[in-house]
């Protein structure tokens, strides 16, 4: 190319890198926008995921209390608490405690 060419081309290669930069520049900010919105979304759903964990905890405890699980106990398995005698403690080969 002739020196006269390169010079007409100057000012257009110069725009085109101009556009070019404010091009790349708004893809940048859209993907941190796009970032900043999958990690609220996550902390969103991670913070839902929490508080049912915590629900769920709180139900077991709930459930298993002992006199809830004494009460299931007597009134549909009829089971009863345990008389003298009935309770035998052992430890390896030997009674813990002769009754």
């Amino acid at each position: 190319m002739s020196e006269q060419k390169v010079g007409e081309l100057k000012p257009f290669l110069s725009i085109l890198l101009i556009i070019a930069t404010l091009l790349a520049m708004a893809f940048f900010k859209m993907e941190v926008r796009r970032m900043g919105y999958a990690v609220f979304s996550a902390s969103r759903s991670y913070k839902l995921l929490r508080d049912r964990h915590r629900l769920q905890v709180m139900e077991y405890a709930q459930v298993t209390r002992s006199d809830l699980v004494r009460k299931i106990a007597v009134s549909r398995f009829t089971l009863n608490d345990a008389r003298v005698g009935q309770i035998i403690q052992m430890t390896g080969g030997q009674i813990a405690m002769p009754q």
